[in-house]
């Protein structure tokens, strides 16, 4: 038969024996096939059930098998900037001591941090480690009673910070320089000045004029300390610097992630803030609601960063505004990251540290005599006994009102502090700050017709001539203050007032802070 009568025969009919045929071998099929597909989707929900619950209620931690597998095979260290010593990738998961090295530390009914328990562990305190989870170590902080500390918080046995060796031995200035100094001092009226030269790295020249405290005839003396206003921002950019480099704070993260509330310009509600803009003055925070309203009326700061009140109408991240607020704003994100009261904060990482008689709060001071009081000229606008007052430690996150202006230290010691930034994160033999965060808060992130705007700092060359130097100015009270460094010439000038009279130039320096520095680089610095 032909092809097309084949063709033909299909179509016009055939017999039904051969479609019954044909019918009988589709289901035989299909019934097979869908058979084997239950089967093997069956059999993967099995397999699929078995690991999962093996993982679960399986005692083998499968994640550190999982973390081992991947892990570099090469031994090597994780350096720990923060409270000195290296902790060893291999370190055992327990049987060793371990040493509290801040003024409190907080501790947790679970590893992670996230529920605190009332007890805290305090500086010099010792501990065996029972257990180690990732970041956390569980100890027997009372009899019969554990809990875990953060890693953050301790150091451990055998791996603690040397003894400080401390370079700086500065000399009272005398002589023709003294002299010219004094004279400026006269011509602004200034009731009482310190002054700190750095030369070559260290802090090699103080010098002292006049009164802390006039009506008692109290002279001003190498050790006297003065409370210079907005230069504690400076102080507060390298406390919070800290904590990026120990990986707790993250500079371009969003604050709400650390703070867990909204924290929003309301003109600009899709725009995150970040601790950069903290830092570098483009949060577009407004100062008067929060710094005076909000903080006297006991506001919490939850509810002040979404009022439209407490922001300018600038998208944060764009433009420099000096805030004060910003910077209070940084001491809280301090100790929200810490769970410690920013005075303890700065204490443990500076300040106690570094064996310096500093404070952002008169109870840590240990010379509570030595102060000098603030001037309008010859009028006291705040006595020593107001500014040496102990401070009301609030709830971690609610100070904020105290890393913008409150520190309290002499000209020496904060010339000291602003070494760390001249010699690359290094005190004497203890390293403060990572070279990485050094080079962070040098950089220049915006600049306009007058200033490059840094970290905290100010960058300029019209402050003394033929220098280009990072700057800062402070006043309150009557105080003038002034710090400025040279990161190439590895030298830098602080000046301190307790009153003098406050002219300004058109870059809005102080002028009597601004004619004791140029004297002090002719004489001291550039000779």
């Amino acid at each position: 038969m032909r092809q097309s009568d084949k063709k033909n025969t299909r179509n016009s009919g055939a017999p039904a024996a051969f479609w019954e045929d044909k019918r009988r071998q589709y289901l035989k099929y299909y019934r097979g096939n869908r058979l084997r597909g239950i089967g093997t989707v069956g059999l993967a929900v099995i397999v699929t059930l078995s690991i999962v619950i093996t993982f679960v209620l399986s005692p083998v931690d499968y994640a550190k098998v999982m973390a081992g597998l991947f892990a570099p095979k090469t031994p090597g260290t994780v350096s720990t900037v923060l409270g000195g010593g290296d902790v060893s990738s291999e370190e055992p998961e327990s049987g060793f001591q371990v040493t509290v090295k801040f003024t409190v530390a907080p501790l947790c009914s679970e590893p992670g941090g996230k529920k605190k328990l009332q007890n805290t562990a305090h500086k010099g305190q010792s501990f065996e480690v029972l257990e180690t989870s990732g970041e956390f170590y569980r100890i027997e902080y009372i009899k019969s009673c554990f809990g875990w500390i953060d890693k953050y918080y301790v150091v451990r046995e055998g791996q603690e910070e040397p003894a400080l060796v401390d370079p700086h031995q500065p000399t009272e200035l005398t002589g023709s320089s003294a002299s010219a100094i004094k004279k400026i001092c006269q011509d602004y009226s200034a009731m009482g000045v310190g002054v700190a030269v750095i030369k070559d790295g260290t802090v090699q020249y103080t010098y002292s004029y006049g009164y802390a405290n006039k009506q008692q005839g109290k002279k001003i003396n190498a050790d006297t300390k003065f409370r210079p206003a907005s230069l504690s921002k400076i102080i507060s950019t390298l406390s919070t610097m800290t904590l990026v480099d120990a990986g707790k704070l993250d500079l371009d993260r969003n604050v709400e992630d650390y703070f867990h509330y909204k924290f929003r310009n309301p003109y600009f509600p899709k725009t995150e803030i970040t601790p950069r803009m903290l830092l570098n003055h483009t949060s577009s925070l407004d100062d008067e609601y929060i710094i005076y309203t909000g903080s006297n009326a006991g506001e919490r700061l939850k509810d002040l960063v979404v009022n439209l009140k407490s922001y300018k109408s600038q998208q944060p991240g764009k433009e420099f505004s000096y805030s004060n607020s910003g910077f209070g704003i940084v001491g809280s994100l301090d100790e929200v990251i810490t769970n410690m009261p920013y005075i303890y904060f700065t204490d443990s990482v500076l300040f106690q540290r570094l064996g310096m008689d500093a404070a952002f709060g008169g109870q840590s001071l240990k010379d509570k005599n030595n102060v000098a009081d603030c001037y309008k000229v010859d009028k006291v606008a705040r006595a020593r006994s107001v500014l040496v007052k102990d401070r009301v430690i609030r709830e971690p996150g609610e100070t904020y009102i105290l890393a913008q202006g409150s520190l309290i230290i002499s000209p020496q010691n904060y010339a000291k502090l602003v070494t760390i930034f001249i010699n690359d994160g290094m005190y004497g033999n203890i390293r403060v700050l990572s070279e990485d965060a050094v080079k962070e808060v040098e950089k220049e992130y915006l600049k306009d017709d007058k200033f490059r705007y840094c970290l905290g700092f100010k960058k300029t060359t019209a402050y003394v001539e033929g220098h280009d130097l990072y700057y800062h100015g402070g006043n309150a009270y009557g105080v003038y203050a002034s710090v400025c460094y040279d990161e190439q010439q590895k030298s830098g000038v602080v000046v301190m007032t307790s009153g003098a009279i406050g002219y300004v130039d058109d870059y809005h320096f102080y002028t009597v802070c601004k004619k004791i520095t140029e004297k002090c680089y002719a004489d001291l610095i550039d000779k």
